[in-house]
């Protein structure tokens, strides 16, 4: 769960720094970490990479639309 809600508002840009160090996950989201060193058990070493959309509360059209740009991968 994150520890605060960091999110910019709807119709601008996030920016999210995601770590993944073994098992340990730390999520930067526009400049403020909203997860930190969580321990996500089960994660395998390797394979695929997903993304996914969970939504919030009422559908409604600007909110269910999701856009990725600049995606970077960089093996630690």
């Amino acid at each position: 769960v994150p520890k605060v809600n960091a999110d910019n508002p709807v119709g601008e840009w996030n920016t999210f720094h995601i770590t993944m160090r073994g098992d340990r996950l730390t999520v930067v989201l526009n400049g403020t970490t909203v997860i930190e060193n969580v321990q996500l058990p089960g994660i395998p070493e390797r394979g695929p990479i997903a993304f996914q959309h969970h939504g919030h509360g009422k559908p409604n059209p600007a909110s269910s639309l999701v856009q990725f740009r600049n995606i970077y991968i960089r093996e630690l």
